[in-house]
């Protein structure tokens, strides 16, 4: 009988920067609140700061050095996501909620919703994506009455121009479109049916929409666009990344749905004393040539793992936690939900279920 051989996890190195990111600033996301409330989203509002979203649905803006700004009055209920516009310089966020709508925020007024849509099935929304050209705000749905939907929202007119009801037999957890200016129609999707989907949103049809299916073999949670290997230097990037809720990741190539690498569980790569208990996030980050990931401990640690070598992980800096693996840390005291990494500031910001929200800096 055939013996089979798991194959062993990747290495994990330590980074080569000599400065490590240091906890800079720190502060309570609901100050004087009689329970600490999870802070579960967070995305950057440019020069002004950040904008997190909070586990009683609570929108509030801070500045860069983590000064309370406002308290955004926010009509929805259940938010589930909170998204950056697209492109560099955007004004615009998006809040996407169980009660089945999707909020634009501008940035340069947080006074009010500058619009409010509202899904025609009523399907809670549970993640969004806008167009590179700002033309389109894909809006990802539950599953409801057997449906898996993608609705397309035309932004010039505020109308919905199509949907997809049939690509997905599950939650739609994941949509990104692709971050190119030569390909604002292109669309990536991931859903707890463990699919990884690309589309053209200019086909109405759903059938002849779909350019490309991959099967990662569990329910996916998160998923982004990347370069393959040798094609760092184009914008057009060919290879998509997904996450799974076993703590998995795979690489694919999206042109022609084949696996480029299974990374297998992020758990099983350790330096010690590192240990990563969780994926807290992940993105494309170009200036490290490769996949970013965010990791965290259950009591509040932090880890930025470099993935550009899948065979060799580099632990490019560690944000302790209070109480954590790692010693004197003064940061996060429970699981850390959320985070940012500003590439071109060298900074990060975190929030947890401590109530917390840190800034860590060189």
């Amino acid at each position: 009988m055939a013996t089979l051989f798991r194959k062993p996890p990747p290495l994990l190195i330590p980074g080569s920067s000599p400065n490590p990111l240091r906890l800079a600033g720190q502060t309570a996301f609901a100050p004087g609140s009689d329970n600490a409330l999870y802070v579960l989203h967070v995305v950057p509002l440019g020069s002004q700061g950040y904008l997190f979203a909070g586990s009683d649905d609570s929108l509030r803006a801070f500045s860069p050095t983590l000064q309370p700004l406002a308290t955004l009055k926010s009509s929805q209920k259940g938010i589930t996501s909170l998204v950056a516009g697209a492109g560099e310089g955007s004004t615009a966020v998006f809040s996407t909620a169980r009660d089945g709508t999707v909020v634009g925020w501008d940035t340069r007024d947080l006074s009010k919703e500058a619009f409010k849509l509202r899904g025609p099935n009523g399907a809670p929304y549970l993640t969004a994506s806008q167009s590179s050209d700002l033309s389109c705000l894909a809006v990802g749905a539950e599953l409801h009455h057997h449906e898996s939907t993608i609705d397309l929202w035309d932004l010039r007119t505020m109308r919905l121009q199509s949907t997809y009801t049939e690509a997905h037999s599950d939650d739609i957890t994941s949509l990104t479109f692709h971050p190119s200016p030569s390909l604002p129609h292109v669309l990536l999707s991931a859903s707890v049916d463990g699919l990884l989907n690309t589309y053209d949103v200019r086909v109405a049809d759903e059938d002849d929409s779909v350019l490309s299916t991959s099967q990662v073999g569990a329910s996916l949670v998160s998923a982004g666009w990347m370069a393959l290997k040798g094609q760092e230097s184009s914008a057009e990037l060919k290879g998509v990344w997904g996450a799974t809720t076993i703590e998995t990741m795979q690489l694919w190539d999206a042109e022609d749905s084949s696996q480029v690498a299974d990374l297998g569980d992020i758990r099983d790569v350790c330096l010690q004393p590192w240990r990563s208990d969780y994926l807290i996030g992940a993105h494309y980050n170009p200036s490290l040539k490769g996949v970013c990931i965010m990791t965290g401990t259950q009591k509040g640690d932090v880890a930025i793992i470099n993935l550009a070598d899948p065979e060799r992980w580099v632990l490019e800096h560690v944000l302790p936690g209070v109480g954590g693996r790692t010693l004197g840390g003064a940061g996060h005291s429970d699981i850390v939900r959320c985070s940012y990494l500003d590439t071109q500031t060298s900074t990060v910001v975190t929030g947890g279920e401590d109530g917390q929200i840190c800034l860590w800096s060189l």
